[in-house]
């Protein structure tokens, strides 16, 4: 048995992981691509980002947002060269590895914005919008000094 995911015969499950570039995000993945997912599975990894690009944290004045037009070093366009393109090789390098590792799923790639400091409730937006049968996300760990 494989641990009580069996879906119905023939049917394939949809599995989402959220993913981004910390450690737990990947311990979340490794245990999904050796744990939870069937050979022709969906595997879908979701990231979050902000819906509002980090600007400088002054805020501006009055008249400055009425006279100056911001730079592109703080654009959601500027901001996506270069965080963006981080974004997008961890992505890619985690789709390489689950298709290295399961090459009978398939691996799609999911981002949502986050308005205002819910995740949760977009996490779980995203799962119920896009169908997902099994959500895996990662969990901190408290160090074992700390808990004596």
């Amino acid at each position: 048995m494989d641990g009580g995911w069996s879906s119905p015969a023939g049917n394939k499950r949809r599995v989402m992981v959220l993913t981004d570039s910390r450690r737990v995000s990947n311990g979340a993945l490794e245990w999904t691509l050796h744990h939870a997912l069937l050979e022709h599975d969906e595997l879908i990894l979701l990231h979050l980002g902000s819906a509002t690009p980090r600007r400088s944290s002054s805020p501006p004045s009055m008249i400055s947002s009425f006279l100056c037009r911001p730079s592109s070093a703080v654009s959601p366009i500027g901001a996506e060269n270069g965080e963006g393109k981080a974004e997008l090789n961890f992505l890619h390098a985690m789709r390489a590895k689950c298709e290295a590792e399961q090459p009978k799923v398939k691996v799609l790639i999911q981002r949502a914005e986050i308005e205002g400091n819910d995740k949760a409730a977009t996490i779980l937006a995203q799962a119920k919008l896009l169908l997902v049968d099994l959500l895996v996300i990662g969990q901190r760990r408290s160090s074992a000094i700390l808990c004596g």
